[in-house]
Order: C-alpha cells, then sequence, then structure tokens
C-alpha cells in the first residue's frame, strides 16, 4: 500500500467510517455454490453515502494488469493506494476482464474499508451477530417515489426508517411532505 505523506486525517475519517458501517448486506446470488455474497452494487451502495459525509473520495481503475484503488480525504489532500494484480485466464476476452475488475473492485472496496458481508443466516447458526447496514434512501433512488407518496398520506417516517438509512437533510425533506 502506498500513502501520501501525511494520513492522520484520512485515518481519522477511516476511524469514523468503521463506527458508521461494518456490514454490507448480500444482495447477489452465486447460483453456482447456492450462495449469497454483497455485489459491487450493494457495496458502493452502503459506503458512498458514509465516504461522502465524511469528505471521503474513491477511484477505481486498471492500469495495465492491475486494479488502483485509492481514497482520498479530500479537504486535506491525503491519499492511500492500493493496487491488485487482475487475475484472468485469457486477458484478451473483455468479459473475463471485465468479471475480473468487478471481482477486484469488490474486494478491495471490502478490503480497504473493513466490511463484513453480512449473512443473516450463517451468523444465526453460528450464534455471531453481524449488524447489517441499511441501504441508503437518497432521492436518486428507485424507491424514492414510494416513500414520497407514504409521507404524503401522513404516514409515519419510521415506517421508511425500518427498511432505510436515511441522512438527517433527506429525512427533514420527507418530513416536510406532510405539511
Amino acid at each position: 500500500m502506498k500513502t501520501s505523506n501525511e494520513t492522520k486525517n484520512l485515518v481519522k475519517a477511516l476511524f469514523d467510517f468503521q463506527g458508521k458501517v461494518n456490514a454490507v448486506k448480500k444482495t447477489a446470488k452465486n447460483d453456482h455454490f447456492q450462495s449469497k455474497y454483497a455485489d459491487l452494487n450493494s457495496i458502493l451502495t452502503t459506503i458512498n453515502p458514509v465516504c461522502q459525509e465524511l469528505g471521503l473520495l474513491i477511484t477505481q481503475h486498471p492500469h495495465d494488469d492491475v486494479l488502483v484503488t485509492k481514497v482520498y480525504h479530500v479537504e486535506s489532500g491525503e491519499w492511500m493506494q492500493s493496487e491488485q494484480l487482475l487475475r484472468m485466464r485469457d486477458a484478451n476476452n473483455p468479459q473475463q476482464y471485465g468479471s475480473a475488475l468487478t471481482y477486484s473492485r469488490r474486494y478491495a472496496l471490502a478490503s480497504i474499508f473493513n466490511l463484513n458481508q453480512a449473512d443473516d443466516d450463517g451468523n444465526s447458526a453460528s450464534g455471531h451477530q453481524v449488524k447489517a447496514v441499511k441501504e441508503w434512501l437518497t432521492p436518486k433512488h428507485t424507491m424514492w417515489i414510494h416513500a414520497v407518496e407514504h409521507m404524503k398520506k401522513g404516514k409515519p417516517i419510521k415506517d421508511i426508517e425500518a427498511q432505510y438509512a436515511l441522512q438527517p437533510d433527506v429525512k427533514q425533506q420527507l418530513m416536510d411532505l406532510r405539511k
């Protein structure tokens, strides 16, 4: 791993991140192994709002046969960089390349942000509890219109909060619809 000379602000933001998020829901199904996993969309949907709140920017891009993942603390300019070799049988096959890239992006983010993948069935059986993270509801979310309709009917915000995580400004925006 590479870092900027100073990392104090970045480390503090990552520490704060871990206090807010520790698991990602497994929403995708692997038919071959009959199991579920947290796909890239689940990870990004979970971490992006918290990263925004904490002033963290994530970039991921391929460079030759390596995935470069960089996390910036926007205000201070501090950064850390991780590099992961992209593994595929045929580097000339675009589908294999795309799969290797997506797979590497998921694992790089899960590693950097210390994310568990919530598995309610497995954890219940073992007696180990992992706090599952709710999906963030924003005006761009596909379910936003339903939340708006719910609030316009005068129904309680707690119904929405039972399903989704809400940033304070988004919660206020929904609450204002009841007036």
